[in-house]
């Protein structure tokens, strides 16, 4: 059982990077096996009454994407992805949030109350959206391909995902990923691995716990 603590940081904008790139950074893991990765990936995550705060820094050799519009299917290039519930029961319900290296967003809200994603009642609604998030992208890279690190920072309001302010002592059950490759995906890394054999991210079951301290 993983369990993290989100420190409380103060209320910052969106546009503060370094207040981002200050918050305790975790490193992210092969999905199916725990091992380190060479492509490496971080994220860091914070706290305040009214926000939380996300930040990925992704270390890539060929940044790339062809997708364009919100909801796309990133998930089928290079994305990374937030999976997050309120509460501390194993969630059957959750957001599903992805951002692409070209700023595109993704988000849905996934019902899986079996924890089976091959089961007839599991269900992605792509047709939700989170309202006033707010987000920035940095791709900081030279060459051809695009070679060097993207970094994405986030700021989801505490009501889109608790329905009040936070609080000290509140907990979510989540996990973090990233995938990774061109042409075809060859890598999937996790900040909580699930150890199965083909990469799944839907694994309810295996959220970590993170408390806000």
């Amino acid at each position: 059982m993983n369990k993290f603590q989100i420190k409380k940081v103060d209320e910052f904008s969106i546009g503060d990077f370094a207040s981002f790139e200050k918050l305790p950074r975790h490193e992210l893991r092969n999905v199916t096996d725990g091992e380190m990765v060479k492509e490496k990936a971080f994220v860091a995550f914070g706290w305040s009454k009214k926000a939380l705060y996300i930040y990925f820094d992704v270390f890539d050799q060929h940044i790339w994407g062809s997708y364009e519009k919100d909801d796309d299917p990133i998930w089928q290039e290079e994305a990374v992805e937030v999976f997050l519930s309120f509460g501390s029961d194993t969630p059957r319900e959750y957001f599903e949030l992805q951002f692409s290296p070209k700023t595109v967003k993704y988000d849905a809200w996934v019902k899986n109350p079996t924890g089976d994603r091959g089961d007839k009642s599991f269900d992605v609604d792509v047709s939700w959206d989170f309202k006033n998030i707010d987000y920035r992208q940095k791709v900081e890279g030279d060459g051809e391909p695009l070679k060097g690190r993207w970094k994405t920072y986030i700021k989801i309001p505490s009501d889109q995902i608790k329905k009040a302010d936070f609080q000290e002592g509140d907990v979510m059950r989540g996990n973090f990923f990233r995938i990774d490759g061109y042409p075809e995906q060859d890598s999937f890394q996790a900040l909580v691995p699930n150890y199965q054999k083909t990469p799944n991210f839907h694994t309810p079951e295996k959220f970590a716990f993170f408390k806000l301290c």
